[in-house]
Parts: structure tokens; C-alpha cells; sequence
């Protein structure tokens, strides 16, 4: 009997790892690809990557000494742009910075003239991508640096002396060196990134004196947490992540900077500056890991490195590129964007038409939630249905953090008034006007039987036997309730509990959970009586308030007699 038991055990083990490791595959289908590196540039298919294999022989040709690695992706040309072209509104994954000839169709055309950080740059559009991205365009001999690989190889000083002659790292090339060096590290390339970041001849993160009086004596080389929509923000933002790190001398800084990049990501599979701008190699997750929003970085990283090899007379010496490549890539090469006119989206982006929440679901008519999307949020569609199912069409989307699922696109057939959830952006502009809803619902919850708001505290009161589905309905039909621990609820069936959250500033309160497990039975009962008793505390007020059943603000036998009626099934505890 107890080798039964054991075997049983095993197996629902082995199922339950088995349908979570099939839910993460089947959410994040691209991280499945299998992506594999060559040095056989002759075996090239060149149907599949035109013009890949000729680029590079040419270079070959002219410089014998380069060796080159092709890195297969695996990853779809058009899906890979879809993944980089969002965060439309909030914070796009490609900036450009609006000059004369960064200008018209450089320029996204969902968010048009809107700054982004600080000064003017602006939100990239599809075909700066699709032009930066497309590995082609820049296997010359002025860009391809940006694939020169990044571990270590021997640098002379004066190599470096002549990068920061006349610049604020003048005197702090062997510290460059020795940290490089300790951490696999091609110094010419820090070098390359530290002028990126601050310049030629540095910014208030580098010169100690701190900003408004604050944060003197703290630098911060590499920009680390230095964001925001404004100078200050920034620089605050950057000087207090200094002072986290204790880095109070600019070798300190820099040492610290060199550390974080090659542990989060040259040693992570991010091994040149492409691939850290566009994080397409597998190995530490996809799209996410991204150094820099600014999409020319890492050619102009390239740039630099080339002026130094070139000026070092090291041009014709051993270099290693690594060349990324995806299927599906264009017959020709990705086209300049233009300097005039404006940009055209291919990409069927749509914005979010609801009063406040709407579920991802895990297919189509699913009953799993997978995420939400918000008022106005902006996703890709990837597919668009062309047949209901029960009653409604059900659109395949991508949320700028990744997240895919199945959505509605309008309401069902059976509602009375007809809106459409997800409105083209060729439609609407990008703009935020509610033109095709008729209610002017905000989305309020209201009281019902089973579920009684409080509103200065943001409370949700249940009853005892309450689901999702009451307080849905409660809320109009949509809303968007999390767990404890921040995961969805699958359905509109599910047990709720004490301490859930609904929208993402309601607290749950279900009368007589008093430990949080949805359930309300001879476990809480216990707990309660302990209490009385001054046995034990509850761990928040929540729970304490989930206790509080006969509605008196006190903790007492009474609570304890009436729910253990409840559990007994001979009362039933009202709001």
C-alpha cells in the first residue's frame, strides 16, 4: 500500500512539472528555438539569408585576418521587429534622437513628436528598426564593429592613451585595463561605452559634485539606473544608484560599470553590441535584456571602436564578429528610412478600448488568464480572427512585455450595446478619445447581495461562499482580480479570498477566511477561537477583519459561535 502511495506521488509530481514547464513553452514560444553558431560562412544558405555570405567574403577579402561567426537565430524576421517596436506611449524600446537627418520617416508615427527622456528624442519607427536590425546594412567595413566580439583580447595601453587623450578618462586607462582584463572584457570596447554614455568630456554623473546639492562625491560612469522623463530625474535617479553601489571615486564607478556589463551580459550570450541592443541570443530570455533604448548605440559604438583600430593601425588585425541572422529575412536589404514625408506602420498595432481592465486568455474563448490589458494600453495584433466563437471574435495580441494570448475584439453577440475593444491605431490616430464606447460606466463597482464596497478604504467585503463572478458583476461584467502572491485567476468560477486584490487597489475581505486560503471551514474556526483565547495573533488585519463576522469591530465569542454555525451550515453570515 505505501509503495502505491509513493507511485501515485510520483506521478502527480511528474504531471504537475510536466504542465508547468508545457504552460511556460506554450506562453513564450520564441524562447523554444533552437538558436546554434557557425564558422562556415561558405554553407550560407544565400535563399535564406540573401546576400549574408557575399557581404562577408567581400570583407574577406580585403581583410584576411577577420574571422567571422554566423549566429542562426531561429527567430522570425517580422516577429522580432514586432517585438521591438512597442511600448508606444510609455516607454518605446527604441529611441532616435530628432535631428536633420534623423527626422520624418525615422519618427514612429503612432506617437509622432512626443519626447521620450530627455531633450528630443523621440520614439523610432518600424522602418528605423527594420533598417538598424536588418545585420546587412552593416556588414561594411564602417559598421561592422558592432558585431566585433567582446571578450578579451590583449590591449596595448597606448592603444587605450589614444582613445582618451582629451576626454575625462584621461589617466584611468590601466584601471580600464586590469578590470577588463578580470572580467574577459575587450577594454577598446569600455572605452567605446563610456564615451557613448557621458562624452567626450563627461557629465555631472562623472564629476563628483553631485546635483542641486545633493549626492556630492558620487559618480556613475555607465548611466546605471540613470532614467526619467526629465534632466533631473535622470541625473538624481543616476546619482542615487551611485550611492547605493558606494562608487564615490570614478575608478569605482568604472570598475562597477565594467562588473555589471559583463556579467548581465557579454558572459550572458550578449557578446557584441548589437546583441545587446537587441537582445535576440537566447540565452538570458528574449527582448528584455536590452542595454539601451537609443537604436543607433551600438553603431555608433562600432564607429568609435573602428576610428581606434584604424588610427592604431590595427584595422588588419584579428577581429571576431558575430553576424546574426533570422528566417524569413527580406530578398533585399531593409531600406533607409526617409528624411521627409513620415513613416508607414505595417504592423497591425491596436489600441485598447475599456473602461479599465480586459483578460489575455490562454486561447481562444480560454478559460486561463494569462494577463490583462488597460485602458488605452497599445499591443501588436498578431493574428486577427475571422470566425466567433461563442459569440464574439477572439484576436491573438503581444504585450510590450511579452505577453501573448487570445483577446476579445468587440462584445458578445448577446449584449446589448456594441463596442470595439480593439480599435486599429490607423483608425483612431493613437489617440485616447473612447470613440466607440456608448456607456459612461468608469468601471465603479456597486453594491450587490454578495459583495459590499468600501471605497475610502478600499475594501471589497464577500460572503462567505463568494466567487470571481460576483464581484465581476459587481464591477459591470470586467475587472481585473490578482492573487496574494500578484498571479491571475483563471476564471469567473474561482474561489476568491481574503487579501485578493481587484483593479489593483481594492483589498478582498471574505468574512470568515481568516487565513487566506478561500476557503471557510473548521480551519478558521480554530484560528478564530485561538485568538479569542489570545492564543495566537492573525498575520494582518486583514485577516482580522475576515474574523470580525458579526459586523461589531471587535473579536469575541460571538464571531467564534457565529461562525462555526456558518461552517456547520446552520447560519449564513450576511454582509
Amino acid at each position: 500500500m505505501k509503495m502505491l502511495k509513493k507511485m501515485l506521488a510520483s506521478i502527480i509530481i511528474l504531471t504537475m512539472i510536466t504542465y508547468i514547464l508545457s504552460s511556460i513553452l506554450i506562453q513564450n514560444k520564441s524562447l523554444a528555438v533552437t538558436q546554434s553558431t557557425s564558422t562556415d560562412i561558405n554553407s550560407i544558405d544565400s535563399s535564406k539569408y540573401p546576400g549574408v555570405k557575399e557581404k562577408i567574403q567581400a570583407l574577406q577579402k580585403k581583410y584576411p585576418n577577420w574571422k567571422f561567426k554566423i549566429l542562426y537565430t531561429g527567430l522570425d524576421f517580422n516577429e522580432v521587429i514586432a517585438n521591438e517596436y512597442t511600448g508606444h506611449g510609455k516607454s518605446p524600446k527604441n529611441l532616435i534622437y530628432k535631428s536633420a537627418n534623423y527626422q520624418g520617416a525615422w519618427i514612429c508615427s503612432i506617437c509622432k513628436e512626443r519626447i521620450y527622456d530627455n531633450g528630443n528624442w523621440r520614439c523610432a519607427s518600424e522602418e528605423a528598426i527594420k533598417y538598424m536590425m536588418d545585420p546587412r546594412n552593416s556588414i561594411n567595413e564602417s559598421d561592422i564593429f558592432q558585431f566585433e566580439e567582446l571578450t578579451k583580447t590583449e590591449t596595448d595601453i597606448n592603444t587605450i592613451k589614444n582613445m582618451t587623450t582629451g576626454t575625462f578618462l584621461a589617466g584611468y586607462e590601466q584601471a580600464i585595463i586590469d578590470t577588463s582584463n578580470s572580467n574577459n572584457v575587450n577594454a577598446c570596447y569600455i572605452v567605446a561605452r563610456l564615451i557613448q554614455e557621458q562624452g567626450k568630456t563627461g557629465t555631472v554623473l562623472t564629476s563628483g559634485k553631485g546635483y542641486n546639492g545633493q549626492y556630492v562625491g558620487y559618480y556613475n560612469a555607465f548611466n546605471r539606473g540613470a532614467s526619467g522623463n526629465s534632466t533631473e530625474a535622470i541625473l538624481l535617479n543616476g546619482l542615487a544608484t551611485a550611492q547605493k553601489y558606494g562608487w564615490t571615486s570614478l575608478e569605482k564607478s568604472i570598475s562597477g560599470g565594467i562588473d555589471f556589463i559583463a556579467n548581465q551580459y557579454i558572459h550572458k550570450g550578449q557578446n557584441n553590441l548589437y546583441l545587446q541592443k537587441f537582445d535576440v541570443e537566447t540565452t538570458n530570455g528574449l527582448y528584455s535584456n536590452q542595454y539601451m533604448q537609443n537604436l543607433m548605440a551600438a553603431e555608433n559604438e562600432g564607429l568609435t571602436l573602428k576610428n581606434t583600430y584604424k588610427n592604431t593601425n590595427s584595422m588588419s588585425s584579428a577581429h571576431t564578429f558575430i553576424i546574426p541572422v533570422y528566417e524569413n529575412m527580406p530578398k533585399a536589404d531593409c531600406a533607409r528610412p526617409s528624411t521627409n514625408g513620415t513613416s508607414n506602420v505595417t504592423t497591425d498595432l491596436v489600441r485598447v478600448n475599456v473602461n479599465s481592465t480586459i483578460r489575455v486568455r490562454n486561447a481562444v474563448n480560454g478559460n486561463n488568464t494569462v494577463g490583462w490589458l488597460y485602458k488605452d494600453e497599445i499591443v501588436t495584433r498578431l493574428e486577427k480572427a475571422t470566425t466567433k466563437v461563442n459569440g464574439t471574435y477572439w484576436d491573438k495580441i503581444k504585450k510590450a512585455d511579452g505577453t501573448t494570448g487570445y483577446v476579445a475584439r468587440e462584445t458578445y453577440e448577446s449584449e446589448s450595446e456594441y463596442k470595439l475593444y480593439l480599435v486599429p491605431i490607423s483608425e483612431d490616430g493613437g489617440n485616447n478619445n473612447d470613440n466607440n464606447n456608448n456607456s459612461n460606466n468608469n468601471n465603479k463597482p456597486t453594491n450587490t447581495s454578495k459583495v459590499k464596497i468600501d471605497e475610502e478604504n478600499k475594501i471589497i467585503m464577500v460572503v462567505p461562499n463568494a466567487i470571481a463572478n460576483d464581484i465581476l458583476e459587481s464591477f459591470g461584467g470586467t475587472a481585473k482580480i490578482t492573487k496574494a502572491d500578484g498571479n491571475y485567476l483563471n476564471g469567473s468560477q474561482d474561489t476568491v479570498a481574503t487579501g485578493y486584490k481587484v483593479e489593483d487597489k481594492y483589498t478582498v475581505i471574505k468574512k470568515g477566511d481568516c487565513n487566506g486560503d478561500g476557503n471557510v471551514n473548521t480551519g478558521d474556526t480554530y484560528m478564530l477561537k485561538c485568538v479569542v483565547l489570545n492564543l495566537k495573533k492573525f498575520e494582518n488585519e486583514n485577516y482580522k477583519k475576515a474574523a470580525d463576522v458579526n459586523n461589531d469591530n471587535e473579536l469575541n465569542t460571538g464571531d467564534t459561535f457565529l461562525l462555526k454555525k456558518q461552517v456547520l451550515g446552520l447560519a449564513n453570515i450576511e454582509l
